[in-house]
Protein backbone atom coordinates (compact mmCIF):
# COMPACT_ATOMS: atom_id res chain seq x y z
CA UNK A 1 0.00 0.00 0.00
CA UNK A 2 1.39 3.40 -0.93
CA UNK A 3 0.18 6.48 0.91
CA UNK A 4 1.07 10.07 0.12
CA UNK A 5 0.55 12.71 2.82
CA UNK A 6 -1.00 15.90 1.47
CA UNK A 7 -1.03 18.37 4.35
CA UNK A 8 1.74 17.01 6.54
CA UNK A 9 -0.58 17.06 9.54
CA UNK A 10 0.49 14.91 12.48
CA UNK A 11 -0.97 11.39 12.27
CA UNK A 12 -2.77 12.22 8.98
CA UNK A 13 -2.15 8.83 7.32
CA UNK A 14 -2.77 6.91 10.52
CA UNK A 15 -6.11 8.59 11.26
CA UNK A 16 -7.35 8.29 7.67
CA UNK A 17 -6.47 4.59 7.43
CA UNK A 18 -8.26 3.92 10.72
CA UNK A 19 -11.29 5.91 9.57
CA UNK A 20 -11.49 3.76 6.44
CA UNK A 21 -11.50 0.65 8.59
CA UNK A 22 -7.95 -0.39 7.71
CA UNK A 23 -5.72 0.81 10.57
CA UNK A 24 -1.97 0.52 10.17
CA UNK A 25 -0.76 -2.72 11.70
CA UNK A 26 0.60 -2.21 15.20
CA UNK A 27 -0.48 1.45 15.43
CA UNK A 28 -0.40 2.18 19.18
CA UNK A 29 -2.80 5.12 18.89
CA UNK A 30 -5.30 4.38 16.11
CA UNK A 31 -4.95 0.63 15.64
CA UNK A 32 -7.34 -1.98 16.97
CA UNK A 33 -5.80 -1.71 20.44
CA UNK A 34 -5.25 2.05 20.12
CA UNK A 35 -5.21 4.48 22.99
CA UNK A 36 -6.71 7.30 20.90
CA UNK A 37 -9.76 7.18 18.67
CA UNK A 38 -10.19 3.69 17.33
CA UNK A 39 -11.78 3.65 13.85
CA UNK A 40 -10.66 7.25 13.35
CA UNK A 41 -13.20 8.38 15.94
CA UNK A 42 -16.21 6.94 14.09
CA UNK A 43 -18.71 4.68 15.85
CA UNK A 44 -19.04 1.12 14.59
CA UNK A 45 -22.46 1.89 13.06
CA UNK A 46 -21.19 4.94 11.14
CA UNK A 47 -18.04 3.10 10.06
CA UNK A 48 -20.15 0.23 8.71
CA UNK A 49 -21.94 2.75 6.47
CA UNK A 50 -18.91 4.67 5.20
CA UNK A 51 -16.50 1.72 4.93
CA UNK A 52 -18.59 -1.43 4.44
CA UNK A 53 -15.64 -3.40 3.06
CA UNK A 54 -13.28 -2.68 5.92
CA UNK A 55 -11.20 -5.42 7.48
CA UNK A 56 -13.11 -7.25 10.20
CA UNK A 57 -11.89 -6.97 13.77
CA UNK A 58 -11.06 -10.71 13.69
CA UNK A 59 -8.93 -10.25 10.54
CA UNK A 60 -7.21 -7.18 11.99
CA UNK A 61 -6.32 -9.14 15.15
CA UNK A 62 -4.94 -12.03 13.06
CA UNK A 63 -2.82 -9.63 10.98
CA UNK A 64 -1.49 -7.87 14.10
CA UNK A 65 -0.60 -11.21 15.65
CA UNK A 66 1.17 -12.45 12.50
CA UNK A 67 3.18 -9.22 12.20
CA UNK A 68 3.99 -8.97 15.89
CA UNK A 69 2.26 -6.48 18.14
CA UNK A 70 5.44 -4.62 19.10
CA UNK A 71 6.04 -2.45 16.05
CA UNK A 72 3.94 -0.21 13.85
CA UNK A 73 4.20 -1.23 10.19
CA UNK A 74 4.56 2.28 8.79
CA UNK A 75 7.70 3.19 6.87
CA UNK A 76 8.78 5.98 4.52
CA UNK A 77 10.17 4.18 1.46
CA UNK A 78 11.21 7.50 -0.10
CA UNK A 79 11.82 10.97 1.27
CA UNK A 80 12.04 13.99 -1.04
CA UNK A 81 13.13 17.44 0.10
CA UNK A 82 14.49 20.61 -1.43
CA UNK A 83 17.65 21.75 0.32
CA UNK A 84 16.84 25.05 2.08
CA UNK A 85 20.10 26.75 1.06
CA UNK A 86 21.19 25.28 -2.28
CA UNK A 87 17.71 24.57 -3.65
CA UNK A 88 18.96 21.13 -4.70
CA UNK A 89 16.31 18.40 -4.93
CA UNK A 90 17.32 15.56 -2.61
CA UNK A 91 15.90 12.05 -2.30
CA UNK A 92 16.57 9.06 -0.05
CA UNK A 93 15.24 5.52 -0.36
CA UNK A 94 15.15 2.72 2.19
CA UNK A 95 13.43 -0.68 2.04
CA UNK A 96 10.84 -1.48 4.68
CA UNK A 97 12.37 -3.31 7.67
CA UNK A 98 9.34 -5.60 8.03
Amino acid sequence: LALTPITGRTHQLRVHCAALGHPIVGDPAYGIYGEASANGGFSESILAQIAPHRASLVLQKEINKACGNDNMCLHAHQLHVIHPISGEKMMWEAPAPF
